[in-house]
């Protein structure tokens, strides 16, 4: 009976973490996104001299074409695995933002000594923790997507996330496990690092200006057109606020498997760290040619299993390949070394 109950408990917190008012499936972030998309529409239709109708919109962003692609399906099996049946044992293995919080402020005080908290405006400090939140959260996820587009071996993972021919809402969560603990843990130790400094500064209560339970600016992006980077439309954002912002034609060109495309917009809300590094595609008022998907390769993603075993094949493949370059080097040193 009890473990009934906990199971019963987990799933009621599963549910509630996806589809609950801060879930990032629910009703605030997808009315929100549905509003994008009607706005879009309309858009397009009145740009184009053309009639809108009720019709017509469900036919535009609920194209068969899509909704019904095998691609979309497999998305829809890893969004259930990941999201609903995998994401409390990703929870477990993930660094915490307190821990790591507590973490920093430890070695702070053990390197510096305790301090007396700056006694500055309130709103100042929520206003810098909000900021400097979203900073470290950008950056921590622009550094893990960099590392698993340029590493061959975690490219092998970030694959699965690549190989959709379609885009959907559901292909957030077209990713494997392994790629989300990696971004699940740099993104904790960026922001919990940064709070661990607010707070020695500041003192503890440090928080961001909050919607729905989350950071305002983060939640501002999820409730409006945040879902729509993984979409068909084509809503770029140019000039500054192309600079600033991933709009949705920022993230498609980045699923684009054109060369020229090949990582750029690496960024999840913000384009500025993409714009620091060089790593900034700005995408033009008129829709690209774009070719979603890895090429040759796609139909070795066509079902679930494979997305989650072959890349631990391959994986193994370029670590054993890079151990069997560094091996004849590593005798060389001995060699070298027993003539000392």
């Amino acid at each position: 009976m009890a473990l009934a109950n906990w199971l019963w408990s987990a799933i009621g917190d599963r549910f509630d973490l996806a589809f609950g008012a801060a879930g990032a499936y629910g009703a605030p972030a997808m009315v929100g996104a549905l509003f994008c998309s009607l706005a879009y529409y309309v858009w397009r239709r009145r740009s184009r001299g053309r009639p809108i109708s009720v019709r017509g919109f469900v036919r535009t962003i609920f194209a068969g074409r899509i909704v019904w692609n095998p691609s979309t399906i497999v998305d829809v099996k890893m969004w259930v695995l990941n999201g609903l049946v995998l994401a409390g044992g990703y929870g477990y293995l993930a660094f915490g933002n307190v821990f790591c919080r507590d973490a920093t402020l430890a070695a702070l005080e053990a390197g510096f000594g305790a301090r007396t908290p700056a006694a500055w405006p309130a709103w100042i400090v929520l206003a810098m923790a909000t900021l400097f939140e979203l900073l470290a959260y950008e950056l921590a996820y622009w550094f893990g997507h960099f590392l698993f587009h340029r590493i061959p071996a975690l490219w092998e993972f970030h694959k699965v996330h690549h190989s959709a021919e379609v885009m959907t809402t559901f292909t957030e969560l077209r990713q494997h496990p392994v790629e989300i603990l990696a971004f699940m843990n740099l993104i904790a130790i960026a922001t919990g690092a940064v709070f661990g400094v607010m707070t020695y500064a500041f003192g503890p209560g440090v928080q961001p200006f909050t919607l729905l339970d989350g950071n305002i600016l983060l939640m501002l992006f999820l409730v409006t057109y945040g879902h729509l980077r993984h979409s068909h439309m084509w809503i770029p954002f140019t000039g500054v606020a192309g600079c600033i912002l991933q709009s949705p034609a920022h993230h498609q060109i980045h699923h684009s498997d054109n060369p020229a495309h090949w990582d750029k917009n690496l960024g999840y809300a913000l384009a500025v760290w993409d714009w620091a590094f060089g790593t900034l595609h700005i995408p033009g008022v008129e829709r690209e040619k774009i070719h979603f998907g890895v090429g040759p390769t796609e139909d070795e993603f066509s079902t679930v299993p494979r997305n989650y075993l072959l890349p631990f094949v391959r994986f193994g493949a370029h670590v054993g390949r890079g151990l069997r370059r560094f091996a004849p080097q590593l005798g060389r040193a001995r060699v070298r070394g027993s003539h000392g």
